[in-house]
């Protein structure tokens, strides 16, 4: 076998032909890592980084990816990173010499890498254990530690599930709606359709957060762009279940989902503060499990992140890992202190500390001129 390097979008856009089918082998396949979402990403976020991915062949063709690049600071990530959810290397079960010519490559080549974060690698996903094997072999210094939350709603037991979802309050809510005027529960699937609906997604979404400690990050216009990219790419191939809860001309909230494989990844939402008293997150929510009920989906996935609401309707919690690179063992040692620190329970203390948060707040505050300016964004 031997490696290949493809580092322009040029070069990319050769491996649509064999990125999905070799997806599909692999125990990363996911939503996040197919190839029009790689494309939409790079189309917006491509000028900011150096591309870097391995593509692993033999004689019969290409049998791995890794879909790498590098950004500020010579770190290497996966593409889509921060916007995915999952990621991981591409590569069918049959992985012997793969993780070894990865490993080659970054001991060979430090000069173009000061650190490799590898984040969001499903629980379940065994490629970190084979990439530390490799890793050990080159003298690559490696850890890995866990990452996000992802919350589920397994669909194993219906029965169960719809005990959490047709809960009274929730009925409650929609009977008054209905009474308000004209309720429905809208699924766009045209794509131009779906396009023009996510200006009133960007539109709530700032509206929902304008004034908090994190705003909207569509008040990004590049974050826009990224939407309106991957619901070009992704929409036609019936992989975007872009929904909304609507009383006459009004929105009272909005649902971006990823239906792939048999599971609805909920991705992005926001709501009306408007009705806020009448929980239009929640209502939305059981109009999406019914769907997924319709459609025999298996798993309601919602994605990484702890937020409060996602724990009142799963029944499964997962845990995304990250796998980390180091140049020197004097490197690993390093950050495993500092790691070892941030979350010590010392620490935890401290920054949970309501006096302590206040003061970072106004320290924000006024480093920045506002908080509007802080670079902190909404889940």
């Amino acid at each position: 076998m031997k490696l290949e390097i493809i580092d322009n979008f040029e070069k990319f856009l050769t491996l649509e032909s064999v990125w999905n089918g070799l997806l599909k082998q692999s125990a990363a396949d996911n939503p996040f890592s197919t190839f029009e979402w790689c494309r939409a990403w790079l189309e917006v976020f491509g000028r900011d980084i150096e591309l870097l991915i391995l593509v692993i062949k033999d004689e019969s063709g290409i049998k791995g990816i890794a879909p790498f690049c590098i950004k500020v600071k010579k770190i290497i990530t996966f593409i889509g990173y921060p916007q995915n959810d999952y990621a991981g290397l591409i590569f069918g079960k049959d992985s012997s010499g793969i993780p070894d010519l990865i490993a080659q490559y970054l001991s060979e080549n430090k000069g173009k890498w000061n650190k490799v974060i590898l984040d969001q690698f499903a629980e379940e996903c065994s490629q970190i254990e084979g990439m530390g094997e490799a890793l050990k072999k080159y003298g690559l210094p490696w850890r890995s530690e866990p990452s996000d939350s992802c919350p589920a709603m397994l669909l194993t037991d219906r029965d169960a599930a719809k005990k959490m979802y047709y809960k009274r309050n929730i009925t409650s809510y929609i009977n008054w709606f209905k009474k308000e005027g004209e309720f429905r529960y809208n699924i766009y699937t045209e794509s131009e359709e779906a396009v023009q609906r996510l200006d009133d997604l960007f539109a709530q979404h700032i509206y929902r957060w304008k004034g908090t400690s994190t705003p909207s990050y569509f008040s990004d216009e590049k974050m826009k762009e990224f939407y309106r990219t991957f619901m070009k790419y992704l929409n036609p191939r019936g992989w975007v279940q872009f929904s909304s809860l609507t009383l006459a001309d009004k929105f009272l909230a909005l649902y971006i989902s990823f239906e792939y494989d048999n599971i609805l990844y909920l991705y992005k939402t926001c709501y009306n503060p408007d009705y806020a008293k009448k929980s239009p997150g929640q209502v939305i929510l059981r109009y999406l499990f019914d769907y997924a009920l319709e459609k025999n989906i298996v798993e309601m996935d919602f994605a990484r992140g702890d937020e409060g609401y996602k724990e009142r309707f799963a029944n499964a919690i997962k845990k995304n890992c990250r796998l980390i690179v180091y140049k020197s063992g004097m490197s690993k040692m390093a950050a495993e202190t500092f790691h070892d620190f941030r979350y010590s329970k010392f620490v935890d203390i401290v920054y949970r500390n309501k006096i302590v948060r206040g003061m970072k707040r106004r320290m924000q505050k006024l480093m920045t001129g506002s908080p509007e300016k802080s670079g902190l964004t909404p889940k």
